[in-house]
């Protein structure tokens, strides 16, 4: 018997020139007469065939037989199935693939019992460990085949897994750790990719191995040749009947041993990590986890509205019982102080395996644990603590609000009144909220420039209540659009357990706003027109776009485009969304930094159309994470009533990014590599 330490147990090894012996569902090698074969007519030994070397080869050949249609090609393949299957575990082939024009190679898992296609989309269950063209033989495809309806809308990104090989001849191994919750694929041991198994892939599967043939093979001449040394299948079940791991033929001159499976097995899929922002004698601990779905969750920590450090990112999983831990310190004097936690980009695609979420475990001040919202996935969750430092009585705790020519509103007795900004021009807003674990956070902006800090909704909606917040400002003359931003949004179930925002009506100057007077949203969004004079000295647009070394979008018919920063690096998105009650507001961020404003999005997609948002910097080489963050996202129950942005496609340098290219989402993110 052979085991990995704590992990998995190698129960089906198939090494070509000798067959294991039955063991409770041990990996039979077919032998040459049982072999199947894309032929009417026994299988050859020119299909399927043992050389001295003991690698077992498959050369398809051009069809011989009075059946196949012209250009047919006859080939081989080997299946354990009905002699074995298994749910889970660590699935790999070692193998030297055809380069030739034509060769398709594939080692792939089906599903015993099929299931059926609920959605009707023409999908089906299967499982790719590996596939490789012989027109493109530097590179190979992982690939999950599901009925699963959101993922199907952009597989490639989210089923998908390519690599390249940076010596492709030869001898590589190829395997998948397929898991509960996710499915992770391997190449010559190390990781290149993961994605979150789907919701109808938990059921015993068996193995495939072949190659098959496509255009031009006609160029290929004969024979085309692929060489498999073993399949190996590795179990984590401890009541799983191991068998020993003998040698194997090593047709290469080198056995890589169970690298993969140890690679699969040791590594974990994520390391919790420890975080220290900022300074000064108190210390919040945070304990943060997270469920990761195409890519970590973001969030950021706030004290009394302002934020502490910048964008961070989330390791641990939160299956897995990790934490990571996040250190916060600073000075925030005597008396009571908020926190908040803010999710950047929470996303839901339908199932619970295409879910990101994050968590806050626990929470704790100078050693103290905090009494409330220990745990969650939300939005944005808040915790209160108290400083018990000397109170410095100089510092007044509120501020009455100034007096102005517009009139400034007067504290009403069931709710607060606020006053911010200075200008001639005012926005009045009657705002309420359903507190549950501490209170609706939010800020407001006018054009994508937020006015004043986070503030904090105290009137009792369901009593009637309404606080009044007064925002002055000389916006000048035009169109102008506002954004009430909620920033913990908080719901655990029931109505009791949920916290809610509540604009209950918006005034410009006295005169009140035509729509949007009442919502329960993460962002809303009112126009107001301002009648003053307009100033001729300040054009009322700016021209599209400049070019610049690396091209920038033309206008296009059925958008806009627009450009953002400068620098010799460029990534272009196309934009589109579904309108509702005003446009989709968003941002876009490099590692954690906004760059420019306050977006709006113009072009519809249901009628296909696109902007072109071309952002310009100099990243410097390596990695780096960008974020498009929805900021209004609104449903009202239809799909008629239903705000959506719309990610329709992302470009670096002329290169189309391989992931997230479709989406509607709080928060979508992208990666790209920089070489220079």
């Amino acid at each position: 018997m052979n085991s990995i330490p704590g992990a998995f147990h190698l129960l089906a090894p198939a090494r070509s020139g000798r067959t294991p012996e039955p063991n409770g569902g041990a990996m039979r090698r077919p032998t040459l007469a049982s072999a199947p074969a894309r032929s009417s007519t026994p299988a050859r030994d020119t299909i399927l065939s043992l050389f001295p070397k003991e690698c077992l080869r498959l050369p398809p050949f051009p069809d011989r037989t009075p059946f196949g249609v012209p250009g047919s090609w006859e080939s081989g393949l080997i299946t354990t199935q009905r002699t074995f299957s298994q749910q889970y575990g660590y699935f790999e082939i070692r193998a030297e693939f055809s380069s030739s024009p034509g060769a398709w190679d594939a080692f792939w898992l089906l599903p015993v019992n099929n299931l059926p296609d609920p959605n009707g989309l023409g999908r089906w269950q299967e499982l790719d460990v590996v596939e490789r063209y012989g027109v493109w033989s530097k590179g190979v495809y992982s690939t999950i085949h599901t009925t699963d309806r959101a993922v199907n809308d952009n597989w490639q990104t989210q089923l998908q897994v390519y690599s390249e090989l940076p010596n492709p001849g030869g001898y590589h191994t190829y395997g998948v750790n397929w898991q509960k919750e996710q499915i992770s694929f391997y190449v010559d041991g190390q990781l290149v990719g993961s994605r979150a198994t789907p919701s109808d892939m938990h059921q015993p599967m068996y193995l495939l191995a072949n190659l098959a043939t496509q255009e031009p093979a006609s160029l290929a001449g004969v024979p085309i040749t692929s060489k498999i040394d073993y399949i190996r299948v590795y179990s984590a079940d401890p009541s799983a009947t191991a068998v020993s791991l003998e040698p194997v033929s090593s047709p290469a001159g080198n056995d890589p041993g169970t690298y993969g499976a140890a690679t699969a097995s040791s590594t974990p899929q994520v390391t919790p990590t420890s975080t220290s922002i900022d300074a000064g004698p108190d210390q919040l601990v945070f304990k943060i986890s997270e469920d990761a779905y195409l890519g970590d969750a973001l969030y950021t920590i706030s004290v009394d509205g302002n934020q502490v450090g910048g964008t961070l990112t989330a390791h641990a999983s939160h299956a897995g019982g990790q934490s990571d831990t996040i250190a916060v310190h600073g000075n925030w004097g005597p008396g009571d102080h908020t926190v908040l936690v803010h999710f950047l980009n929470d996303r839901w695609d339908g199932t619970p395996t295409t879910d990101r979420n994050l968590y806050v475990d626990s929470v704790s001040f100078n050693g103290a644990n905090l009494p409330q919202g220990a745990i969650g996935n939300v939005l944005g969750q808040t915790f209160s603590f108290h400083d018990g430092a000397p109170a410095e009585p100089t510092i007044p705790v509120i501020t009455p609000p100034p007096t102005n020519t517009t009139g400034t509103p007067s504290q009403p007795q069931n709710g607060s009144s606020l006053s911010i900004g200075a200008g001639p021009d005012q926005l009045i807003f009657k705002i309420s909220e359903d507190a549950y674990l501490g209170d609706a956070l939010y800020t407001i902006s006018v054009d994508g420039n937020q006015i004043g800090g986070t503030l904090t909704a105290h009137a009792s909606h369901a009593a009637g209540q309404s606080d009044t917040i007064a925002v002055d400002g000389d916006w000048g003359p035009g169109d102008h659009t506002v954004l009430v931003h909620f920033l913990n949004d908080r719901w655990d179930g029931t109505r009791e357990t949920d916290r809610n925002l509540y604009v209950d009506s918006v005034s410009f100057n006295g005169t009140n706003l035509p729509q949007g007077a009442i919502g329960n949203v993460l962002g809303q969004t009112f126009n107001f027109h301002d009648g003053a004079s307009p100033d001729t000295s300040a054009p009322a647009t700016t021209p599209v776009l400049q070019t610049n070394p690396t091209g920038t979008p033309s206008q296009t018919q059925d958008g806009s485009s627009t450009s953002i920063s400068a620098g010799p690096d460029q990534l272009v998105f196309k934009i589109s969304e579904d309108a509702y009650l005003g446009d989709a507001l968003y941002t876009i961020s490099v590692d954690g930094n906004q760059v420019g404003g306050t977006l709006t999005a113009h072009a519809s997609h249901a009628a296909n159309q696109s902007e072109t948002i071309a952002v310009h910097g100099d990243w410097g080489p390596g990695n780096h994470t960008v974020l498009v963050h929805f900021l209004n996202d609104r449903w009202d129950g239809t799909p008629d009533t239903d705000r959506n942005l719309y990610v329709d496609a992302v470009s670096f340098n002329g290169t189309n990014l391989p992931q997230g290219a479709i989406g509607n989402v709080l928060g979508q993110l992208f990666s790209f590599h920089d070489l220079v």
